[in-house]
């Protein structure tokens, strides 16, 4: 390679392997730096600087990110750290940009004061739909093209994000209902992808799973953050309807065996979650009882417990050991074996 092609803006962009995880330090670095300016500089500088000094970093980080090179097939760490990273700011600038296009993101929002509202004071619907789904289209294509699955991930869930604004925004949405049945299909779809992926792309379907469980996680979430928002001194009625728990407690059961079998800690993990806020919702209730879901639970536990500690019954004897030096023969498979057949048959007469 000549100084000329060295010192080229592509190849600037393609620096060699064992540099790559400084690299990513340094543009995560670099993201939470910009994170922090943006929050704290707000009107300070004008929108149209926000949007340059964001583009341009996404721009970088990402380049970086799509140039490195795939090792055995898949992403280096490093590569994924850089695709996140780029992807984040991405979303970054074109949230700025919706914003100097117009879009209202300190409008006063929807009334807070009943516990069944979803409220988007700070996210316009409309913006957020075409953000999030030019988010989901970089990110689909930065997964298939680098088979980066982490890269999917963010793709499900700016989908995700997508389809709910959609709702709010066509629709006028204020009932977490409505969202709750959405968000609980869009798990559905997204198991049902991982298992189309399972065979070809595990690590892709994986993270659909992982998608699949933060849709879930979403449902109870949402119910606690509207219970926080109730009148002080008012008494606190179930958060979720009995379907609804049943739906996290299921989901997070399932992504717990889930991560367990196929040695997967993300859905491990947000299977925990959705049990811990399973017992978050549950637990919040007005009434002092054991009814229904704490006996029904530790009536179960108790009956998996006795099952599997149950006595075993007595195996069958042991077959009579070979004597020493015999073998079976299937044992014997791979040496040479010679029959031998006697010829019990009359001998042929002689001929003249």
């Amino acid at each position: 390679m000549s100084v000329t092609e060295g010192r080229s803006p592509g190849a600037l962009l393609r620096p060699p392997a064992h540099r790559g995880p400084l690299i990513a330090a340094g543009a995560v670095v670099l993201a939470v730096g910009l994170a922090l300016a943006e929050l704290r500089l707000g009107d300070a500088i004008g929108v149209a600087a926000h949007l340059l000094i964001l583009a341009l970093a996404a721009g970088v980080v990402l380049g970086i990110g799509l140039q490195a090179r795939a090792e055995a097939g898949r992403p280096p760490a490093y590569q994924s750290v850089l695709l996140v990273t780029g992807l984040l700011l991405l979303y970054g600038a074109l949230l700025r940009l919706a914003d100097a296009l117009g879009a209202d993101f300190g409008g006063p929002g929807a009334a807070t004061g009943a516990r069944d509202t979803v409220v988007w004071s700070l996210l316009p619907p409309g913006a957020m739909v075409w953000t999030s789904l030019a988010l989901a289209g970089v990110a689909a294509w930065t997964s298939f093209t680098r088979r980066s699955a982490v890269a999917l991930l963010i793709a499900a869930i700016a989908a995700g994000l997508a389809l709910l604004a959609a709702l709010a925004w066509i629709f006028d949405a204020d009932s977490q209902g409505a969202y709750r049945f959405l968000l609980l299909a869009l798990a559905i779809g997204l198991a049902l992808g991982a298992l189309a992926l399972r065979r070809s792309r595990p690590h892709h379907a994986e993270q659909l799973v992982d998608a699949a469980g933060l849709a879930i996680l979403l449902i109870p979430l949402v119910a606690l953050a509207a219970g926080v928002l109730t009148v002080l001194g008012e008494a606190p009625g179930d958060l979720l309807p009995g379907f609804w728990e049943l739906v996290v407690l299921a989901a997070g059961c399932g992504l717990l065996a889930f991560g367990a079998v196929d040695g997967v800690p993300g859905a491990a993990y947000l299977g925990v979650a959705n049990l811990l806020a399973f017992v978050a919702v549950v637990a919040i209730t007005p009434d002092q009882t054991l009814l229904w879901w704490p006996l029904l639970l530790i009536l179960l536990g108790l009956g998996a417990l006795a099952a599997g500690l149950r006595p075993r019954s007595p195996l069958p004897p042991e077959p009579d050991p070979y004597r020493a030096g015999e073998q079976p023969l299937a044992a014997r498979a791979d040496e040479e074996i010679t029959l031998r057949v006697r010829d019990d048959s009359p001998p042929a007469p002689d001929r003249p």
